[in-house]
């Protein structure tokens, strides 16, 4: 009788086992189908050089990405689509495989663009002096562009980077501190480094500018 129930006792923990084993695998199979849903595209709309690119964000991973025209490239949550594109309009019909999903974007394709992107501001200013560095260190800096830009800016003191954090968004790079990262008085700094458009073309970036002496 005791060799009955200790016999027992392990079919039922095996099947618990089994249970919990199977439970589990079906939370992660409910995590990884979770639908994925478009939420925006930069440029979102209008005029698109026929050597552009566009950037789409899902919010969650859209798996295989099919784009009507154009090529489509990345991972996770994003992916770009690259041209060639015709010139002319264009409704561009995105489908992906993570929820069975679809949305069209609308653009007016224009000639390829051939030009470089400039800085059209900056704070400071190229050349400024007398700059507070502890102001500076709390707003950050920002680089505006005539065109909406992707890459990473450096704020050098000599040839050493100082290492604040470069974030793109449209056409606008921003520069931020952490700590640790404070600015000298009397020094002169240089914000550097390449971008580049949705068409491919770079430009590098070189501002300086000096601050302030103690008070």
């Amino acid at each position: 009788m005791k060799l009955y129930f200790r016999t027992l006792a392990i079919v039922m923990a095996a099947l618990l086992a089994v249970y919990i084993v199977g439970c589990g695998g079906d939370d992660d199979d409910e995590e990884e189908a979770a639908a994925a849903a478009f939420v925006s595209a930069s440029p979102a709309s209008g005029d698109l050089a026929a050597n552009g690119s566009i950037s789409v964000t899902f919010d969650n991973n859209p798996g295989d990405v099919t784009a009507s025209a154009g090529t489509v490239a990345g991972s996770g949550k994003s992916r770009t689509i690259s041209g060639p594109f015709d010139v002319g309009a264009l409704a561009l019909n995105l489908t992906w495989t993570n929820g069975d999903g679809s949305h069209t974007l609308n653009y007016n394709i224009v000639a390829a663009d051939e030009d470089a992107p400039e800085v059209t501001a900056s704070s400071p200013e190229d050349g400024a002096e007398g700059v507070d560095p502890a102001g500076l260190f709390e707003d950050g800096i920002e680089v505006t562009f005539n065109e909406n830009v992707s890459g990473d800016l450096m704020l050098m003191d000599g040839d050493d980077d100082v290492g604040w954090t470069s974030e793109a968004s449209d056409n606008k790079i921003t520069l931020t501190g952490n700590a640790g990262q404070e600015l000298s008085n009397e020094t002169e700094y240089k914000i550097a480094g390449t971008v580049k458009d949705g068409a491919g073309n770079e430009a590098e970036v070189s501002i300086s500018f000096v601050t302030k002496a103690k008070e």
